[in-house]
């Protein structure tokens, strides 16, 4: 392509130079003539030349016949110069001519060829785009395949577990429809046994009924047998109450009478006639050191308290000297009391008593007691327990129990908590529970939390005293339930 073109333009530039050398020559010779067009038209192409028309051109011819070409660039000669020239542009024309068709024919072959390579290319370069096209659909395509294979095997899988679910489903479903028509049997074998069952029931009213118009009636006989009975039971209780009321008066009368009697042993153990009232002593250790060495009772001056108080000495127990502050011998003086009674004491100093918590605060606030303890069993057995140091706190401190120096044979150990637990009675709850020790074990005591001890419990008899855990209790002596037979408290100064 490139060829063909750089020869047409070397043609033309050519032709042209030989146009404008005519051309200059007939100016040169001819001087100013005319010019003329001349068109050649081939194909889709045309040529136009500028041709000089030459008036008096005239070439001179040697003797052969032909132009002398020494005289071409000679003046015109005057006659038919002009028409050869012409006839000589006109063959130059038409071999320019020829050429021109020859460089076409050229031209149009090589374009052909050309073309025919630009199509080839370009139908390889969308054969190999087709070719890309087609591998990236054919990649597309093998990776939907690929992923509707996976979606197929997972609808086949679920398509299966969905087969087994309707097959499972059809059996159980098989198995309600069986056990549904048993059902059915069952409650039509049901409703037969219920049909016999009412028949049995409406006789068994019909039989109900009669009967309980006999017992309507047996009940309206007991009634009436129980309101006799009532009345004679009404009667029997008056008399017992009567009885209980003689007895009552009579077991008091008995009391009375041991009181006195007891009275009366003391007094004669003491010399028939209580110490006079002159006399101070502080404590039966005083009293003892006086030269009173019998046991019994005495008047002694505690603390800021006015009048002399009653208490038994025992002067024969470990060397005498003791005041005895609790006694529990027969059961005759009830223990079950309030606050206000353990505070002011109760009972005889003769027999059964309680000497008093606030009497006990100001006789071991005045000096440094010991405290001795003397148990007794049922079986005879008398061991005791002793504590080197005794005291009491004041009211305000619930008197409070300390105690220190256990010694004795009532046990290894104290069966006294020792760190300071107040006194707990029903109506004033000290100890360290969170029920009432002193409502479920009966009596005052110092509880702690329900303790190990309690000589002020309910009194029982021989017989009756196990298995009694508010009953007279030493721990460590005879265990939690055995109710002892008697028992004595009393303190004497430490350094006795």
């Amino acid at each position: 392509m490139r060829l063909a073109v750089l020869a047409l333009s070397a043609l033309v530039a050519g032709i042209a130079a030989g146009a404008v050398g005519g051309a200059g020559g007939g100016q040169r010779r001819g001087g100013e003539g005319r010019k003329r067009l001349h068109r050649v038209q081939h194909g889709h192409c045309s040529y136009t030349f500028i041709l000089p028309e030459v008036e008096s051109c005239r070439a001179s011819a040697d003797h052969y016949g032909n132009i002398n070409t020494a005289q071409r660039d000679a003046p015109p000669a005057e006659g038919d110069g002009s028409a050869q020239k012409l006839q000589h542009l006109e063959t130059a024309m038409e071999n320019n001519t020829q050429w021109l068709q020859k460089l076409e024919n050229y031209i149009q072959e090589n374009i052909k060829t050309e073309i025919v390579q630009i199509q080839a290319h370009a139908v390889h370069n969308q054969t190999a785009t087709m070719l890309e096209i087609g591998t990236n659909l054919l990649t597309q395509t093998a990776e939907q395949t690929r992923k509707l294979n996976v979606v197929e095997a997972q609808v086949m899988n679920q398509t299966s577990r969905i087969e087994i679910q309707l097959l499972e489903n059809s059996l159980s479903t098989n198995k309600l429809e069986k056990e549904l028509l048993m059902q059915v049997t069952e409650v039509l074998k049901l409703q037969d046994k219920n049909s016999r069952l009412e028949k049995k029931v409406l006789v068994l009213e019909s039989l109900q009924r009669a009967e309980l118009e006999d017992m309507r009636e047996e009940k309206e006989r007991l009634q009436d047998l129980v309101v006799r009975q009532t009345a004679s039971i009404e009667a029997l209780e008056r008399q017992l109450h009567t009885a209980s009321t003689n007895n009552s008066i009579l077991q008091r009368q008995q009391q009375q009478l041991m009181e006195s009697v007891q009275g009366l042993i003391g007094l004669l153990s003491a010399g028939s006639v209580p110490l006079p009232r002159d006399q101070r002593f502080r404590d039966c250790a005083e009293v003892l050191k006086a030269g009173h060495n019998i046991s019994g009772v005495y008047y002694i001056h505690i603390g800021n308290i006015t009048e002399p108080t009653k208490v038994f000495c025992d002067m024969e127990t470990s060397g005498g000297g003791w005041t005895v502050f609790q006694r529990r011998a027969n059961g005759n003086v009830d223990f079950q009391r309030t606050w206000k009674e353990y505070k002011m004491g109760f009972g005889d100093a003769a027999g059964e008593h309680w000497l008093g918590n606030e009497a006990m605060f100001q006789l071991t606030s005045q000096s440094q007691y010991s405290l001795r303890v003397e148990l007794r069993d049922w079986e005879g057995n008398a061991p005791y327990s002793q504590y080197d140091k005794f005291q009491l706190g004041s009211e305000k401190q619930q008197y409070r129990l300390f105690l220190r120096g256990y010694s004795g044979t009532a046990g290894h150990q104290s069966s006294l908590t020792s760190h300071g637990t107040g006194f707990s009675t029903r109506d004033s709850d000290n100890d360290n529970c969170l029920c009432k020790c002193a409502l479920m074990l009966t009596g005052g005591w110092w509880f702690d939390a329900c303790g190990l001890s309690n000589l002020n419990g309910m009194y029982y008899t021989v017989g009756h005293n196990i298995r009694k855990l508010n009953g007279i209790k030493w721990h460590h002596f005879r265990g939690p339930s055995y109710s002892l037979r008697s028992t004595t408290m009393m303190v004497r100064p430490s350094d006795f």
